[in-house]
């Protein structure tokens, strides 16, 4: 029970019985990924939540620079060990908000996300501490934006 023991050390699961691990190894794939492979664009449709069970990925977004430059591709967080991507597999219209890059040799744990669902609405107890871990990971995902509009902010009012 290997995967039950590192689902149980992932924050979005954190809260989870033995039961209810058993049922969610139970509709879960591993994935490997070499480094430079796109999982995903932004705009593609969001089927899957992953964890990172070992390795790297680069969420990535697009920044408008203005009608003078080019958009600017830049890296917004990045996802090791025991952390979750692809939350919007739950929020309609199910699209990607940023690029997946793996970046080291990485292993994930997905979860189809209409299966998760419906786990999630049988279970009800269940899927109640699976969103609050997914709004802690929202909860994280914002204040690393902010962490990054902060200190843009700021590097420009410092001019250097």
């Amino acid at each position: 029970m290997a995967l039950a023991a590192f689902l149980r050390e992932c924050d979005i699961f954190s809260g989870l019985s033995d039961d209810q691990l058993k049922k969610l190894i139970a509709i879960s794939k591993e994935k490997t990924c070499a480094p430079g492979t796109l999982l995903y664009k932004i705009g593609d449709p969001s089927t899957h939540l992953n964890l990172v069970k070992e390795g790297k990925v680069f969420l990535q977004m697009i920044a408008d620079m203005g009608p003078a430059n080019k958009p600017m591709l830049f890296t917004a967080d990045v996802v090791t060990g025991g952390h979750a991507f692809g939350w919007s597999a739950f929020e309609e219209p199910n699209l990607h908000t940023m690029n997946a890059l793996i970046a080291d040799p990485t292993t994930l744990i997905t979860f189809k996300g209409d299966k998760l669902k419906e786990l999630m609405g049988q279970e009800c107890e269940m899927g109640y501490e699976i969103m609050k871990g997914l709004s802690r990971l929202l909860a994280s995902r914002l204040d690393q934006a902010r962490i990054l509009l902060i200190s843009e902010r700021a590097l420009a009012l410092t001019g250097d």
